[in-house]
């Protein structure tokens, strides 16, 4: 009878005394290496500074800038400082609450500007590349036409183009050569990762397709390039409204409210003098 109340008394005391010693061995060593909790976040800093440089770097590619990122964080921060300084200075006669954070604002702006900078020039390099695929697939699929392999046949079109996206591709060509490099399928599926473009993924999907399997290139690559063409058919068309409306708009605010008004006028004033 008394074995349970033993067993179970002796189970509490032992949890209790382990607990005591690990307790007081924590104690002991966050006591004695406090440097250690210090180094731990300063790699976690310095772990997060090299990703940020490191994503900062794949935009600034992407966007075709030839600047390294120390020196856009330091024209953001320099741009930053400057803006700040403005709005504090031309806020300060106002309250210091209103100077302050008129200052803060200007130092966010100051980020704001250079990083709204960055995605309009990685949008703007993307649409041009867009653009520069259509009639290099279009070359790709005649030369297609008269024989030979799709990657040779995209050697020799990129040999006759001029332009950003094909000297890209010969580049990648001419690296793929190279013995126990990767492939050229591969190199253009990384390309298009990089660049944020699935038309030049499909276009590597086509050549892998074709070198592995066998198939055409030709209607693949054919395909492809009536999508791009009605694709951006609407681009130009949504372009064109957008622009009518921005026209359209101001025109009806400033010419014809005031034609309006001048219209009516002698209306509303034979109107109010019978109301009298």
């Amino acid at each position: 009878m008394l074995e349970a109340p033993l067993i179970a008394g002796s189970l509490v005391a032992g949890a209790l005394c382990g607990a005591a010693v690990l307790t007081g061995f924590g104690a002991r060593v966050n006591a004695a290496t406090p440097q250690l909790g210090r180094l731990s976040l300063t790699a976690t800093a310095a772990q997060h500074l090299r990703n940020i440089r490191a994503r900062l770097s794949s935009d600034i590619e992407r966007a075709g800038w030839g600047e390294s990122p120390e020196r856009i964080l330091a024209l953001a921060f320099a741009l930053s400082g400057c803006l700040s300084v403005l709005g504090a200075s031309t806020a300060a006669a106002f309250t210091a609450g209103v100077a302050t954070l008129t200052g803060g604002l200007g130092f966010l702006a100051g980020f704001g500007i250079p990083m709204l900078a960055l995605r309009s020039a990685i949008a703007r390099r993307r649409r041009r590349l867009e653009g520069e695929l259509v009639p290099l697939l279009e070359l790709f699929t005649l030369e297609l036409s008269g024989g030979g392999s799709a990657v040779s046949a995209l050697g020799s079109v990129t040999m006759q183009v001029q332009g950003e996206l094909a000297s890209d591709l010969r580049r990648l060509l001419i690296a793929s050569q190279v013995s126990g490099s990767a492939s050229f399928e591969t190199r253009l599926n990384e390309y298009a990762e990089h660049l944020e473009i699935a038309a030049i993924g499909s276009l590597a999907t086509i050549l892998a397709a074709s070198r592995e399997y066998g198939t055409g290139a030709v209607h693949g690559a054919r395909a492809l390039a009536t999508d791009l063409r009605r694709a951006q058919r609407r681009e130009l068309i949504a372009h064109s409204r957008r622009a009518l409306n921005h026209v359209l708009l101001p025109a009806a605010v400033g010419v014809l409210l005031p034609f309006l008004g001048v219209l009516m006028f002698p209306a509303v004033s034979a109107l109010q003098r019978n109301l009298r």
